[in-house]
């Protein structure tokens, strides 16, 4: 499409210039022009030029125009919205005064093949590859930094339990009315926190660690032993950070406020048989890897943050089992009073606990999505490995 400019107001036609005395020289002109977005419901666009003298040169030539001196018009344009044309070739400038200016549309169609990342969001097989990568290196770290780091995990862990109890169970209100929505407030605020500073932050959770160390075996990237090692500083680490926020709690004068829901808490999680609490943790686990598994895919704090909610919220809510909350949780319960025995809660909780939350970050996670994306698919199939 071309547009032809009209005389500058405030300048004197060239013709006059000449006729004046003025040397027969042109004045060099800086010409921009930009088009307003097509309007996909139809009608003319707008292309507003924008003509201004140069700047002078040190050895003479046109005067300056002043500052407020570009004069600007508008010249109707017909959008097209059909494919881009090949760009026409650009008219010589006429001697006249007058400027040519031409657009060109830019392409209208992308080209995509294969599998793409939207929206900042990893594809099922990065988030994979990704997640035997980030377990490799976690088995290959020094045991005292895996206890060290799984302390602080558990610190968080004991964080975001405290603010669960202080909301949750203390909305009696709302249980009487909506116990549904009670219990959606109890999973949706304290543990999504707690999992978004384990995973942001740094540091080792026993429970998330079972899909992605054993992913790195599976894969070949690790071996079995630092898998192990993994776990067992992993876990000690955790009991360590939930024993040391159970006894900062105890003596910080809040306990009148967590004592509803951790002596509920305590009793209701040693009642249930070992078969109904190692499924249970089978869920609770699942759930929580699936956290991990879709922080690892998102790349904003935002994204991991949703990543967290909703797993997370979902087996609180629910009222599953998970070993390391399980470690802060019941001994608050016991020392705010709950009838429960430390030997009651290692064999009707902790044990069929964590053996269902690795059946489940081993099977139902690391398992599945290496037949589907991984070493395990690929022996099936026969496909070689792709860079």
């Amino acid at each position: 499409m071309l547009a032809q400019a009209l005389p500058l107001r405030g300048c004197a036609p060239l013709g006059a210039a000449r006729s004046a005395g003025v040397a027969a020289r042109s004045r060099p002109l800086r010409v921009l022009a930009q088009a307003a977005p097509e309007r996909p419901s139809g009608g003319g666009s707008r292309l507003r030029i924008l003509a201004q003298a140069a700047p002078e040169r040190p050895a003479g030539g046109g005067a300056r125009m002043p500052p407020g001196g570009a004069s600007s018009f508008e010249t109707p344009v017909s959008p097209s919205y059909g494919s881009a044309q090949p760009a026409a070739p650009v008219a010589p400038a006429s001697t006249g005064g007058n400027v040519v200016v031409q657009v060109t549309s830019p392409p209208t169609s992308v080209s995509i093949n294969g599998e793409v990342a939207v929206n900042g969001v990893l594809t099922p097989s990065q988030i994979y590859e990704k997640a035997a990568n980030a377990g490799a290196y976690k088995t290959q770290l020094p045991w005292w930094k895996i206890v060290l780091l799984g302390a602080v995990a558990g610190c968080y862990v004991g964080l975001g339990g405290a603010l669960l109890l202080t909301v949750g169970p203390n909305c009696t209100g709302i249980a009487a009315q909506n116990p549904g929505l009670a219990k959606y407030i109890t999973g949706a605020i304290g543990f999504p926190f707690a999992m978004l500073q384990i995973l942001v932050c740094g540091s080792e959770l026993f429970t998330g660690n079972t899909a992605l160390c054993f992913a790195a075996v599976l894969e070949g990237k690790t071996k079995i032993g630092a898998m192990l090692k993994n776990w067992v500083c992993a876990y000690a680490g955790n009991f360590l950070g939930c024993a040391l926020m159970v006894a900062l709690f105890a003596n910080t004068g809040l306990l009148p406020q967590l004592t509803r829901g951790a002596e509920a808490l305590a009793l209701y999680k040693t009642a249930a048989p070992f078969k109904e609490t190692f499924l249970k943790a089978i869920c609770a686990n699942w759930f929580v890897c699936l956290a991990v598994w879709q922080a690892l895919g998102a790349n904003s704090m935002g994204g991991k943050f949703v990543a967290c909610l909703g797993p997370v919220s979902a087996f609180v809510c629910i009222g599953l089992e998970h070993c390391i909350a399980n470690l802060f949780f019941v001994p608050l319960g016991i020392v705010c009073g709950a009838s429960v025995t430390l030997e009651k809660f290692f064999f009707s909780n902790i044990i069929p606990v964590t053996l269902g939350n690795i059946v489940a970050g081993t099977i139902c996670m690391a398992t599945v999505y290496s037949l589907l994306y991984g070493a395990l698919g690929r022996k099936i199939t026969g496909e070689p490995k792709t860079a």
